[in-house]
C-alpha cells in the first residue's frame, strides 16, 4: 500500500484484519494492529471488537483481554459486540464464574439485558443475575421489564425467588405506590415460595406503608418487625420521627423500636427524640 502511495485508513486495516482473522493469521492481524499505531492511524471500536471475537473463538479469553485493555486505555468504551465475544470465550472455558463477574461489571443497564440473554442462552444462569438487573430496572422506573423478569425468573428457567428478590421487587413496587401489590407480595413470599422475610423485607414494606398509605396501618407491621426480634433501620427511624410533630404516630411505638435488639436502631431513635423534646414537640 505504501509503494502505491495509496493511503491506507482505519476502514482498509480493520478489513485487512478481519480477513487475516478469519483465515487464522492472527498473528499477522496483530502486526497490522501495531502497524496501525506507526503510522498513527487511531483504531477504532470495530478494530478491537474483531480481534477481541478472534481471541475469543479460541477460548482465548486471556487474550483477548489483552485487547480490551488497549482498547480502554484509548479512551473507547466497551459495547455489548465486545461484551459478548468475552462470554463466548468464557463459555468454551466453562468459566462460569467469570462470565458472572464481567456480568456484574457492566455498568449500561441496557448492555447488561443483552448480556444476560447470552448468559441465559449458553451458560446456566443463578437467581444473582436475575436480581442484579431486577433492582436495576426498577430504580431506572422500567417497572413493565423487572416485572417481566421476576415472572420469567421461576416461570423458564426454573430458578427459585429468593428473599433478595423479593425485597428488590417490594421495594420497586412500593416506589412506583403500588403499596397493596408490594404487601400481597410480602405476605406471598412466605407462604408460597418458603422465602422468610428479614430485616430489609420488613423496613422495605414500612418505608412503603408510612409514605404512601396511612401510617397508622403500619404499626402492626411495626410490632410484627420487633416481635421477631428485627429492627428499624435509619430511613424507617427517620420517617417515624418525622411524623412525631405531625401527632401522626404514638410514642410507644417508638418505644418498642428503641429497646429492639438493634443498637443502631436505639441511637437513630434517641438522637431523633431527644431533638424532638428540644423543639417541644415529645
Amino acid at each position: 500500500m505504501g509503494d502505491r502511495k495509496i493511503q491506507p485508513n482505519v476502514i482498509t486495516y480493520n478489513s485487512l484484519i478481519y480477513g487475516l482473522c478469519t483465515s487464522s493469521s492472527r498473528n499477522k492481524a496483530m502486526m497490522l494492529l501495531h502497524e496501525m499505531a506507526d503510522r498513527k492511524i487511531m483504531p477504532d471500536k470495530f478494530t478491537y471488537s474483531i480481534l477481541v471475537d478472534s481471541f475469543c473463538k479460541e477460548g482465548n479469553v486471556l487474550g483477548a483481554k489483552v485487547i480490551l485493555k488497549m482498547m480502554i486505555q484509548r479512551g473507547l468504551i466497551p459495547h455489548v459486540i465486545i461484551y459478548n465475544s468475552l462470554m463466548d470465550g468464557y463459555s468454551l472455558r466453562s468459566q462460569v464464574d467469570k462470565a458472572r463477574k464481567l456480568f456484574d461489571s457492566m455498568a449500561n443497564l441496557d448492555d447488561a439485558l443483552a448480556l444476560f440473554q447470552v448468559i441465559e442462552s449458553r451458560l446456566k444462569c443463578d437467581v444473582v443475575g436475575y436480581n442484579i438487573l431486577m433492582d436495576g430496572l426498577w430504580k431506572a422506573g422500567r417497572e413493565k421489564e423487572a416485572r417481566e423478569m421476576f415472572s420469567r425468573l421461576s416461570r423458564e428457567n426454573c430458578l427459585q425467588p429468593d428473599t433478595r428478590t423479593y425485597n428488590i421487587t417490594i421495594n420497586g413496587l412500593c416506589r412506583q405506590r403500588f403499596v397493596d401489590e408490594a404487601y400481597e407480595l410480602f405476605r406471598k413470599m412466605e407462604a408460597e415460595d418458603s422465602c422468610v422475610p428479614d430485616n430489609c423485607s420488613y423496613n422495605v414494606i414500612i418505608h412503603g406503608f408510612l409514605r404512601h398509605k396511612d401510617p397508622l396501618e403500619a404499626m402492626d407491621l411495626i410490632l410484627e418487625m420487633v416481635s421477631k426480634g428485627f429492627s428499624a433501620d435509619a430511613t424507617t427511624m427517620s420517617l417515624l420521627l418525622e411524623m412525631l410533630p405531625k401527632n401522626q404516630l404514638d410514642h410507644p411505638i417508638l418505644q418498642k423500636l428503641l429497646n429492639s435488639p438493634d443498637t443502631k436502631s436505639h441511637k437513630i431513635g434517641s438522637s431523633g427524640l431527644s431533638a424532638a423534646a428540644t423543639q417541644g414537640t415529645c
